[in-house]
């Protein structure tokens, strides 16, 4: 998972600020946008399929696979898996 930082937010006891509150809106303002585009590109980011490059045809369901199974079985709930996972948008096809 990618770390991000949010900027600190402007002190409203700063010299700058405490004589004019017109300024600290003005700052705060800014810092809540840069914050809410910090966000929204972190959620972007996250949000994107994982990989487009999983395609699962011509098998079985298969949901349930014991200690000892055949490749078959193991081939149908890898592919049963993809299919659940491009269902949910976390892979997409092709």
């Amino acid at each position: 998972m990618k770390k991000f930082t949010l900027p600190d937010p402007p002190n409203p006891n700063d010299i700058a600020y405490k004589s004019n509150p017109l300024a600290y809106s003005r700052a705060a303002n800014d810092w809540m946008r840069r914050v809410k585009g910090t966000l929204e590109a972190s959620v972007n980011q996250l949000g994107l399929p994982a990989s487009p490059s999983f395609v699962a045809t011509s098998y079985t369901t298969n949901t349930v696979i014991s200690g000892t199974t055949t490749g078959t079985d193991l081939t149908n709930a890898v592919c049963s898996l993809i299919t659940a996972l491009t269902n949910k948008g976390i892979l997409i096809p092709n």
